[in-house]
């Protein structure tokens, strides 16, 4: 062989050899990780896969690693060819006090804005933390108010469950003994309630599944009561199929390696995605204008009641900017892109995660038929005019009374279900945590879903700890670790004179995460779930369903692959 064939293969093996050690994981000095990752190009995506593809649940690896290597703090590598690793904190005292008292060291991630900035690029919740993002809260923050939540949303809520509970009937009287699905009725549901309460209007979409029941006289049932029913479905309104598809591509996001661009191209590109964003838009102009008619005759100069004549969120925004434009002397500016996403992304924030939570909630209280005989006793208690008149409870009883069993079902649920299973921050600057320097612009994991909150804690000695979370070490309390893993409402109350009581901060719970970024949403999730479960366990007794339709696997975006009921109606 010439020697100048010689010298070309050499340069590039030299060269690829180059190449390859430039594309494998980069680990951060002195942070646990995967040793087998740490010599792959492709880092944990492997692994991640696997668990995916077995168990469902792909970010269930993120404690597995943890309680591998004894270590309350990992790092795990995703991102190919260099990328910078994701660090893990699964420590729940560490963890929030990030959020809540080092939020100027650790800002929100990138990565929400990588999976929403294309569909939503004035949504504030992917906004580095500053001046735009502060203005655009205010835009909106009246919507998370006790007058709104109580007043306008929780009426949207309790109307549009109570024509659930009506579907629900029909759907046991149809179905007898036997089990059908009901994940799509709380879809439904959440977006009913969500978009009647962004626009003052209804979708129609469980309307529609409850009139087209409601003629129904028998059908034909399955011999074996263990074979779900089948049962006829209504075709979704446009204005359903338009949002949801929307909402959905969310998805595409995240199941890509270049999730901005590709969920921008899917959006301007796929047409069934156009003709839905297109209907998407002419809905939300058609409410703004509606609601510019409706306020722009109107002297809003004095203060008022900020209720008053309000029928949805739209009406709040846009009364506002009336109100301070007419202060100001200058036209309002009704519809911007700012509000349009705004709104969007309230309502994306309020369909997808409380959907979730419901499902994984009437399956954690099919499964414990003793935690759901105590919460309908508790409802029977606390709701004492509604009992008498066998009368559902009104929406005023439902945010009025305290029902401290009903509080810690709740917070179970939400604590178990793990919608969110992470808060994730950025560093602002080369930061320690737990005795170890993470540099700046390092994405920082704090998962909801690990040792100390469902599984064992890790031991962390106090000296590893920043000085304020050891501080804060009193302040909330641990989970006992025999049974961190149960269902177990109770762990959430003391007793004390007069009876139980709710505790909130009787150990580490962060489902909606915690400071200044923590979830807007969260007190408008709490009503939504109160008012869910309040109707539906004082309307139903959710009997066990079979071994076959109770499955406890996770899917896409950690909801539950199966949602069936077996109803048997009460309060009729």
């Amino acid at each position: 062989m010439p020697a100048s064939y010689s010298l070309i293969f050499a340069f590039v093996a030299v060269v690829g050899y180059a190449l390859y050690r430039a594309a494998l994981p980069r680990p951060i000095k002195g942070i646990p990780y995967n040793t087998k990752s740490a010599r792959r190009i492709l880092g944990d995506l492997p692994d991640l896969l696997r668990w995916k593809n077995e168990l469902g649940n792909a970010f269930g690896y993120f404690p597995w690693l943890a309680q591998e290597t004894s270590s309350p703090i990992v790092q795990v590598f995703l991102r190919p060819f260099g990328g910078k690793p994701w660090v893990i904190v699964v420590d729940p005292r560490e963890s929030h006090d990030i959020m809540t008292r080092r939020y100027v060291e650790f800002d929100r991630s990138h990565f929400f804005g990588e999976t929403m900035k294309a569909m939503g690029p004035e949504f504030h919740a992917h906004f580095p933390t500053g001046q735009e993002w502060s203005a655009h809260r205010r835009l909106i923050g009246d919507t998370m108010s006790a007058g709104f939540l109580n007043n306008v949303a929780g009426r949207q809520m309790w109307k549009i469950m109570k024509t659930v509970v009506q579907l629900w009937r029909e759907k046991a009287r149809l179905a007898g003994e036997h089990s059908f699905d009901a994940a799509e009725d709380i879809k439904r549901a959440a977006l009913d309630i969500i978009w009647s309460a962004t626009f003052g209007s209804e979708t129609g979409t469980v309307q529609a599944q409850y009139e087209l029941l409601k003629g129904v006289e028998h059908i034909d049932l399955p011999p074996n009561v263990e074979t779900p029913i089948v049962l006829p479905v209504a075709a979704d309104p446009q204005a359903c199929t338009s949002i949801v598809a929307v909402m959905n591509s969310i998805r595409i996001p995240l199941n890509s390696l270049l999730p901005q661009f590709h969920h921008w191209f899917a959006l301007k590109f796929y047409p069934s995605l156009v003709a839905a964003g297109r209907h998407k838009d002419e809905m939300i102009g058609s409410a703004l204008k509606a609601a510019e008619h409706k306020f722009s005759n109107q002297n809003l100069e004095d203060d008022v009641p900020s209720t008053a004549g309000l029928e949805s969120a739209v009406d709040l925004v846009i009364a506002k900017e009336i109100k301070l434009a007419q202060k100001e002397g200058r036209v309002p500016v009704v519809d911007s892109q700012t509000i349009r996403d705004e709104l969007f992304g309230f309502m994306l924030g309020g369909y997808e995660t409380t959907s979730t939570n419901a499902c994984w909630g009437v399956k954690f209280l099919i499964k414990h038929q003793d935690v759901q005989d105590k919460l309908r006793q508790a409802l029977r208690f606390g709701f004492t005019r509604a009992s008498q008149t066998g009368e559902s409870p009104t929406i005023e009883e439902i945010t009025s009374i305290s029902i401290p069993y009903l509080d810690a079902v709740i917070s179970e649920v939400l604590r178990c279900s793990i919608a969110a299973l992470a808060a994730i921050r950025v560093t602002t600057t080369d930061v320690q945590i737990l005795g170890h320097l993470v540099p700046k612009g390092t994405d920082v994991f704090l998962v909801n879903n690990g040792p100390g909150k469902l599984m064992e804690p890790i031991h962390v000695e106090e000296a590893r700890r920043s000085n304020t979370s050891r501080e804060a070490k009193s302040r909330t309390g641990d989970w006992d670790s025999s049974d961190i893993s149960s269902f177990k409402p109770e762990r959430w109350l003391t007793t004390e004179e007069g009876g139980e009581k709710y505790d909130p901060l009787a150990g580490p719970s962060h489902p909606f995460g915690a400071g200044p970024r923590g979830c807007f949403g969260r007190k408008w999730a709490l009503l939504e779930m109160r008012i869910i479960f309040v109707l539906t366990f004082w309307n139903f007794e959710l009997l066990p369903t079979p071994e076959s339709l109770s499955s406890w696997r996770v899917g896409e975006q950690n909801q539950a692959v199966q949602t069936y009921l077996k109803l048997h109606c009460i309060n009729t």
